[in-house]
């Protein structure tokens, strides 16, 4: 099983670095029928999905990617959970997991830069809500 796990994850990295994300998503997902607590495996199918503009499905593998990652890959999961979780509009959540990673991280600088954005939004959110819960009760 780990022969064929490490062979199909191989197939799927060269499908993902030839744009195909289609065929790498199939790949990726076959290297988990042969291990499914491959940490990079999710972690790659997660970008398949996220190129593909599935965030949801992105996440989920994100989210299966923390569960198995060793403790130095963690970072680079939580910036992009957090940017799936930011692609949903989910801005709270994201601002999450750009403060979990560490100054010095090459992510470190797109995550900051993603956090002042998602915490504009958010905001922006909070504030288009409260003026239609004000509406809403007539006061304008």
């Amino acid at each position: 099983a780990s022969d064929r796990n490490h062979s199909a994850y191989l197939c799927g990295v060269e499908h993902y670095k030839a744009t195909n994300f289609y065929l790498a998503a199939q790949s990726f997902s076959e290297a988990l029928e042969y291990w499914l607590e491959d940490s990079q495996a999710w972690f790659a199918l997660g970008n398949c999905y996220d190129e593909m503009g599935s965030p949801r499905k992105a996440e989920q593998c994100f989210r299966a990617a923390l569960e198995h990652s060793p403790p130095k890959k963690l970072p680079d999961v939580y910036y992009n959970l957090g940017n799936s979780l930011y692609d949903q509009n989910q801005f709270a959540a994201a601002i999450d997991f750009y403060r979990m990673i560490p100054d010095g991280h090459q992510a470190y600088v797109d995550a900051q830069k993603n956090l002042s954005r998602a915490g504009e939004l958010n905001e922006k959110r909070k504030a288009e809500q409260t003026d239609a819960v004000d509406h809403s009760h007539g006061l304008s």
